[in-house]
């Protein structure tokens, strides 16, 4: 018993130190398979009074990751780079820097007009101590009165049984994270729609 409780606690003490930042972005591994289960999930609703193309096209060209901000934990992304295909089409991959040095690295699996779909595999922050994978997506329901919902679940997928508590306990900061940076596209989508 107390094997197990020295162990736990070692695995407690590496989740809680910070990682260094890497001094050049990472090569990507081939990503793992998409998960199906085993999520903790984060979600945003915002209303935009353009139609679904309309937001898409804005979309592409005021990215949604130029809207979030940094909360207490999480860094926002600063910069990208496409490392393969042709990005936002599926398989491709690119790196997100954060404003903190590290770097994330995702993948699209889908992109339709009404979703998009895409898988976080790779995190050079602590985060890749607790994470195994994040699949984010993003609904655009078309509203008879012209205007779209956007719904962006943010699902993530814990390591272990250990890391889930660790995650459960940051949920409401993601949610914050995510809520605010789609908020804050859906005013800026709102005031280009003026």
């Amino acid at each position: 018993m107390r094997a197990h409780l020295a162990v736990a606690t070692l695995v407690f003490l590496a989740a809680c130190t910070a990682a260094e930042p890497p001094s050049s972005p990472p090569a990507a591994p081939p990503p793992p398979e998409v998960a199906t289960s085993g999520f903790i999930q984060a979600q945003a609703v915002a209303t935009v009074p353009l139609e679904v193309t309309e937001l898409r096209a804005f979309m592409d060209a005021n990215p949604l990751i130029g809207f979030l901000e940094a909360t207490e934990n999480i860094a926002p992304p600063d910069a990208s780079q496409v490392l393969s295909g042709t990005w936002p089409e599926p398989g491709a991959t690119r790196w997100l820097r954060l404003a903190d040095g590290h770097y994330v690295v995702e993948r699209v699996l889908e992109n339709q007009p009404d979703l998009f779909r895409y898988q976080i595999f790779l995190f050079t922050n602590s985060t890749g101590r607790g994470v195994e994978q994040i699949v984010g997506e993003q609904r655009f329901l078309q509203q008879a009165d012209g205007s779209t919902i956007i719904e962006w679940d943010y699902n993530i997928k814990p390591a272990n049984a250990l890391t889930r508590l660790f995650v459960r306990q940051r949920i409401d900061e993601i949610d914050t994270y995510i809520t605010g940076g789609l908020d804050g596209l859906a005013a800026a989508a709102s005031a280009a729609a003026s």
